[in-house]
């Protein structure tokens, strides 16, 4: 099979675990939004959730899923990204280690104990559920819709093959700026401003993890996936194999680059506001 994509041997039980737990938990969290909505919103909050049309309502109910999920993955994976890389770390200089995978459901590192593949299982069972919960793709919006089809098909294509462990559980990680986002979401669905202060600080959070952990590593990926990994996995799978992840690279790389570029204009836009504002009160 070098060369081609399929046909995919089966994942290992662990990612599957984690693909169903990934689901079940998203759809766990959707439907207790509008709850914790009704029971702990204020009534300006209900009015400004009840007069949202239908795609806007779909993203304010996923905050909170999403937020749990991004936590559930910070704890499960910093871990492993940091310290637990047992097997990767005393590789020989120059080895790949995106060949080497821990399948185990039950590891002896980390805060849980639950092994990486079952994270990222819970990662693409989270995408492929807030993919099927939308009402349609133009309502999710199409960036959103790229990035969940090429993320879980990537990580199950990962998954099958059991490679990228490494890079798959630090991207993992990144959604360590997800809450930040949904916080500040919540804030202006309250009826907060953009210049209230609040909304200022989990702005300023977002933007400072969002390049620390999503933007800063990606110079560093290309330069290992270039010089050392494709040909890792071309040998272990094949070029076409090596080729579909390289694509997957691009996609993510541009995605979060491009959006990493809509927050330092924003970011402009708030610091010339304020300037300005300066020098009329002068």
């Amino acid at each position: 099979m070098a060369g081609f994509l399929l046909p995919l041997p089966p994942p290992p039980p662990s990612f599957i675990v984690g693909l169903l737990a990934g689901a079940v938990l998203y759809l766990i969290c959707r439907r207790l939004s509008p709850l914790l909505t009704d029971s702990l919103g204020t009534k300006s909050l209900h009015e400004r959730v009840a007069s949202l049309d239908r795609g806007k309502l779909f993203h304010y109910h996923s905050l909170f899923p999403s937020t749990i999920h991004a936590l559930v993955q910070v704890l499960g994976t910093y871990h492993f990204v940091f310290w637990g890389r047992e097997g990767y770390d005393n590789r020989h200089e120059g080895q790949s280690p995106a060949v080497t995978f821990d399948d185990r459901s039950i590891v002896p590192y980390g805060p849980t104990g639950l092994g990486p593949a079952v994270y990222m299982g819970i990662f693409a069972g989270y995408l492929l559920a807030d993919f099927a919960a939308a009402p349609s793709l133009e309502e999710m919006g199409y960036p959103f819709v790229l990035h969940h089809i090429a993320a879980a098909t990537s990580w199950t294509f990962c998954a099958c093959n059991e490679v990228m462990q490494p890079v798959a559980s630090l991207l993992q990680f990144n959604e360590l700026s997800t809450p930040w986002m949904n916080v500040r979401q919540y804030l202006l669905t309250a009826g907060c401003r953009s210049s209230d202060l609040p909304v200022s600080i989990t702005s300023l959070g977002f933007f400072f993890t969002f390049g620390l952990v999503r933007v800063a590593p990606l110079p560093f990926l290309v330069r290992d996936w270039v010089y050392r990994d494709f040909d890792a996995i071309g040998e272990k799978l094949g070029t076409g194999s090596a080729v579909f992840l390289s694509l997957f690279f691009a996609i993510n790389g541009c995605l979060q680059c491009g959006w990493f570029f809509i927050m330092c204009q924003k970011l402009a836009g708030m610091i010339n506001v304020a300037k300005i504002r300066k020098i009329k009160l002068q």
